[in-house]
């Protein structure tokens, strides 16, 4: 995904569709609300998962091909933003595919996820700085055909996988079911329910990352945002090394906790208005990102039936990337004009807002969590 998202606002500047970027991205949110949880509800009752992820990624690989084709050709808006929402719903449910096939492979996920979740990490680095440092695709289409090569060839490398096949008695009998609406019974438990909301509200407030923090960098004087926006990916790389450590020695409710306060934390560091502590919270955002996120996926794995495992992880997707980002552009976009005065941003005042609601967040979670019982070798409650 990075070869092509990094430079795809600069493309679309360049080929004249620079007006359209937010409705290009923004086809990602709508998606998440739609094809996540069927293909999650087809991966547990009807097809193998390294299967189905091998036809989206074919599908991903062509769609996104063709999308850059009608971006350098010049086949027009309507066009270019069709293949980008036909492309956006079979990417969608990748992650939560991705994920549950990993950890319905891992004998402990808490002691094995994180070492194997850091290759995405990496997989973003290297791919980002290929296509800019090397390829110098900073403003070229060839970006995308070279991120649609590698969904081809990581769909030929899920072929390869021993397919892990339903069983017959899951197939889907309701329209319900075909849809993964019954992920939507977690709801019910008051622990898996605050978890979803929780996710989607800190993925509301953590929008505002990918939305303003390079813009407030170059504000500071950054000459160069985008490497210093890389610091969150290698802090995020060296902190999920650490996540095995603290799955095993510390609650899920207090390292849930954890990240909900270094949200906080970041948000205060960027309200400072300096560079230095700009950087910091860059710096930042990969350990947060670990420790809430990565949790989250964990505590699913380990509190969830088995049998709707990847539809609970399509559901904390829609979550976190449908209704969260959605709330978060919508009422962060609204927030930034009114901190907007003459082409100038009052950032301590924007920033104070979403750091004030991530305080309240991290108390409510704190108050309403319960936990249960584990029985490990090392007792206590997750």
């Amino acid at each position: 995904m990075a070869a092509y998202a990094v430079p795809f606002p600069n493309v679309l500047q360049a080929y004249g569709l620079g007006d359209y970027v937010a409705w290009a991205v923004g086809t990602g949110s709508v998606a998440a609300f739609i094809s996540p949880m069927i293909a999650g509800s087809l991966a547990d009752r009807r097809v193998a998962p390294e299967r189905l992820l091998a036809v989206l990624c074919i599908l991903s690989g062509i769609l996104l091909i063709l999308t850059h084709l009608a971006v350098e050709h010049q086949w027009g808006p309507r066009v270019f933003l069709s293949l980008m929402m036909a492309y956006a719903l079979c990417n969608a449910p990748g992650f939560s595919l991705v994920t549950s096939i990993v950890l319905s492979r891992l004998s402990d996920a808490r002691q094995e996820f994180g070492p194997i979740r850091v290759w995405a990490t990496w997989g973003w680095m290297i791919a980002s700085f290929g296509i800019g440092a090397v390829l110098k695709f900073d403003h070229s289409p060839a970006a995308g055909y070279v991120a649609g090569g590698i969904f081809l060839t990581e769909a030929a490398y899920c072929l390869t996988l021993r397919p892990t096949r339903p069983s017959p008695d899951k197939a889907p009998r309701r329209l319900r079911d075909f849809f993964g609406w019954e992920a939507l019974s977690l709801l019910r438990h008051p622990d898996h329910r605050l978890i979803f909301v929780t996710a989607a509200l800190m993925s509301a407030l953590m929008s505002s990352f990918y939305l303003y923090t390079v813009r407030h960098l170059e504000a500071a004087g950054d000459s160069a945002p985008s490497a210093t926006m890389s610091l969150a990916q290698l802090f995020e790389g060296v902190a999920t090394f650490g996540l095995a450590a603290l799955l095993l020695r510390y609650r899920i409710k207090w390292l849930l906790t954890a990240g909900l306060a270094l949200a906080v934390v970041r948000f205060a560091l960027l309200s400072l208005d300096v560079r230095p502590a700009l950087v910091a919270s860059v710096c930042l955002h990969g350990p947060l990102f670990v420790i809430f996120y990565l949790t989250c996926q964990v505590y699913l794995e380990q509190r969830v039936d088995p049998r709707i495992r990847t539809q609970s992880q399509a559901l904390l997707s829609l979550m976190n990337n449908g209704v969260g980002n959605a709330l978060g552009y919508v009422c962060l976009h609204w927030w930034m004009q009114q901190c907007s005065r003459g082409g100038s941003v009052d950032w301590p005042r924007f920033w104070s807002v979403p750091g004030v609601a991530a305080a309240a967040l991290t108390v409510l979670f704190v108050a309403g969590y319960k936990g249960q019982r584990r029985a490990t070798p090392h007792g206590g409650v997750m």
